[in-house]
């Protein structure tokens, strides 16, 4: 069972000109852990979501799709008086998203049922609502239980702004429990400013950060990984861009998958892992996030995700 958590979402996409006079936009089931979760259910993998929806229409229609998928929702809670977050993704002509987020769940504390983690394999968090002061205690309790029951744990950034003080400070305190970070390039150049834009140099600084496995993915220029003393670099897949919302969730969820299929079942067996197929998993990884470029959305198509998953599966 892996076990997930962070933001539901209704995300609104749309392809608008500043001169236009009206706004059009299509909403679809959004957030990244959510997005992960998504494609691990379709590829099979036992998957639970922790998270909050309002008790609105936009809630009842997430908590609708979001089973369609096989993923299960017991630990997803509805909160009265509250209405489901939404993000805007404006994207430009090369399929570059920017985003605003409207979040309306106010000073009410995030309190994860602990059973959620019952029978937990993995365990998956990050985005910006990690960082929120009204969800830290209830993802550190979630954390806790991974550690006492050596439950492996993925974490991934996915920064839109710069970190201030607060957030490196939360980071710390996250960090000990995580055994596989997975960063994009621009995370990292956020992560580090100072650090310029090599990535070799970029990962280096997030290796410090004390992960066993470090991941940094480069987009179009593929991915790179450090593990103990070991680094690596697999090129990218070349497809025809549509847009590139998603991209890095989907290659979260073949990360995880990748690492599953090792049969590495704690945090232990991670680290007496010989790593020898590591580039086979960052090179799975790089090809699921490619295709899911090929479509509007965080999905990819389901014709491309099965000859994905006969393929690495």
């Amino acid at each position: 069972m892996v076990v997930l958590t962070g933001e539901i979402l209704i995300d609104l996409i749309g392809r608008n000109q500043a001169s236009g006079s009206a706004l059009a936009y299509t909403g679809v089931l959004g957030g990244s852990a959510l997005n992960t979760a998504s494609i691990l259910a379709k590829v099979g993998v036992p998957t639970r979501f922790v998270g909050e929806v309002g008790q609105d229409f936009l809630g009842q229609w997430a908590l609708a799709r979001i089973a369609e998928r096989k993923i299960e929702t017991r630990f997803i809670q509805q909160l009265p008086g509250v209405t489901t977050p939404l993000s805007l993704a404006e994207l430009n002509a090369e399929g570059e998203a920017r985003f605003s987020f409207y979040r309306c769940f106010g000073d009410t504390r995030f309190n994860p049922d602990s059973a959620a983690m019952a029978r937990a394999r993995w365990f998956h968090f990050g985005s910006y609502s990690a960082f929120e002061p009204r969800n830290t205690a209830g993802i550190q309790d979630l954390l806790e239980i991974a550690r006492e029951h050596d439950v492996l744990v993925s974490f991934d950034p996915n920064l839109h702004t710069p970190p201030n003080e607060a957030y490196w400070e939360q980071l710390w305190r996250y960090m000990p429990y995580i055994s596989v970070f997975k960063a994009s390039l621009d995370d990292a150049r956020l992560l580090f400013p100072n650090a310029g834009s090599d990535p070799q140099t970029l990962l280096e600084r997030l290796v410090e950060l004390g992960a066993p496995i470090t991941v940094l993915t480069l987009g179009a220029l593929g991915a790179m990984a450090a593990f103990r003393t070991r680094m690596v670099r697999v090129p990218a897949v070349k497809v025809n861009v549509v847009d590139t919302i998603g991209a890095g969730d989907a290659f979260t969820a073949g990360l995880i998958y990748g690492l599953l299929k090792q049969e590495i079942g704690s945090r232990v067996d991670l680290l007496a892992w010989n790593g020898t197929q590591l580039p086979v998993i960052l090179a799975s990884s790089s090809h699921l996030a490619a295709i899911t470029c090929t479509t509007d959305g965080a999905h990819p198509p389901e014709p491309a995700l099965q000859a994905w998953w006969e393929r690495f599966g």
